[in-house]
């Protein structure tokens, strides 16, 4: 049945109050009185040597907050307090977002001391959310900063609606950590999907085994509160426990490879930190990350982008030996009649405005026309030509 009819029929069905004792002894956690309401809370610790897939959970708590800052291109994180960070994700009746969306499971976990603690705040019953809404809000104002996976563009705007919808006081916001887009930011050159659950295989080495997919999970919240049925949402419950464990995971695999350079990670990895660098401001870092790119091993057009990227930094300091240096390594790692082009006219540019060698600029015109086009070629190689001429 499609989600668009199960709410149909929960719309022209009768509330229900489910039986809390058959909810408490199906499901992990239990019941918890709150000041606001009834919780149904599920709560845990994970040990300190606790692996998600090859990565340590709690080498997260080694973060560098001004190198975490640089991977998000967010100055507001540079002065967080990583072990007061707060991972969050939800489990919704949608997942399309919008005022009907209800986050019916939201999971939420910090570090105490080096140990990961997790709780899952879960909704029995639609219309009891206030409760779940105070707890988050009391965490959310204890915590130097929020972590999430696409939290910026799904979760915290669905779970701002909802302290609306139900009259409760949105909590001020710390800085937010959207791993979603540092994620993409590495990794789009290598992997064709950046879920979190191919992440979790690719980068933390981590396999789920009889997870329950993303899609169905709407679904399977609406069968429970249709038929009570509680066995399909301890799944659920698993799998937004994954998500959180692998987010402290993630944090620290992805900023650790930034901080130092790993010489074993993929040649395009290292080119997409050198870029985020740049970016950041961090011309070293980005020149030594551009330089184990291009040292790599790795595809020629990979090569060819690093040592470019080199280029375009020396010119910018003003380093001409190091652009030349860099722009003949990357004509020699181009392997393609294309890419040869661009960059024989990048060397011809670089030749006559700054090296002011009008025959090696007049050299490397002439193998520039895929570049430019045949017109465009013709006329740089007729001024070199006239300017050589007045100066012979």
């Amino acid at each position: 049945m499609s989600i668009k009819r199960s709410l149909a029929r929960l719309a022209h069905t009768p509330p229900r109050r489910l039986d809390v004792a058959a909810v408490r002894g199906a499901l992990p956690g239990q019941c918890t009185q709150t000041e606001h309401g009834e919780l149904h809370l599920i709560d845990e610790y994970l040990e300190p040597h606790h692996h998600h897939g090859r990565a340590p959970i709690a080498k997260a708590l080694q973060v560098s907050s001004e190198r975490l800052a640089q991977l998000a291109l967010d100055p507001t994180l540079e002065e967080v307090d990583i072990s007061r960070a707060l991972f969050f994700d939800t489990e919704t009746t949608g997942l399309a977002g919008g005022t009907g969306t209800v986050p019916f499971l939201i999971g939420i976990g910090w570090f105490e001391d080096e140990s990961l603690r997790i709780q899952q705040l879960f909704l029995p019953e639609l219309g009891r959310e206030a409760p779940m809404l105070h707890w988050l809000r009391e965490r959310i104002r204890r915590s130097s900063c929020l972590v999430s996976f696409n939290g910026k563009t799904f979760d915290w705007p669905l779970l701002r609606n909802r302290f609306v919808m139900n009259r409760v006081r949105s909590p001020e916001l710390p800085p937010h950590l959207d791993l979603l887009h540092c994620a993409r930011r590495i990794l789009k050159r290598r992997l064709r999907s950046i879920r979190l659950v191919e992440l979790e295989r690719e980068v933390l080495g981590m396999y789920r085994e009889d997870d329950v997919s993303g899609a169905l999970i709407p679904q399977l919240y609406f069968d429970y509160l249709d038929g009570g049925d509680v066995s399909p949402i301890a799944k659920v419950i698993e799998h937004n426990a994954n998500d959180l464990i692998a987010l402290a995971a993630l944090v620290a695999e992805l900023v650790s490879h930034f901080d130092e350079i790993h010489r074993e990670d993929d040649p395009r990895d290292h080119l997409s930190y050198a870029r985020v660098a740049e970016r950041a401001g961090d011309p070293c870092r980005a020149r030594s990350f551009a330089r184990a790119a291009a040292d790599g091993g790795g595809e020629a057009a990979c090569t060819v982008e690093a040592c470019l990227l080199t280029a375009r930094m020396a010119r910018r300091s003003g380093d001409v030996e190091e652009e030349e240096r860099a722009l003949l390594e990357a004509l020699r790692a181009a392997d393609d009649d294309e890419l040869r082009a661009s960059v024989r006219l990048m060397l011809s540019k670089h030749y006559e405005h700054r090296r002011k060698d009008l025959e090696r600029a007049l050299e490397h015109a002439a193998g520039a026309a895929l570049a430019e086009g045949e017109e465009a070629t013709e006329r740089r190689v007729a001024r070199l030509e006239r300017r050589l001429a007045r100066h012979t």
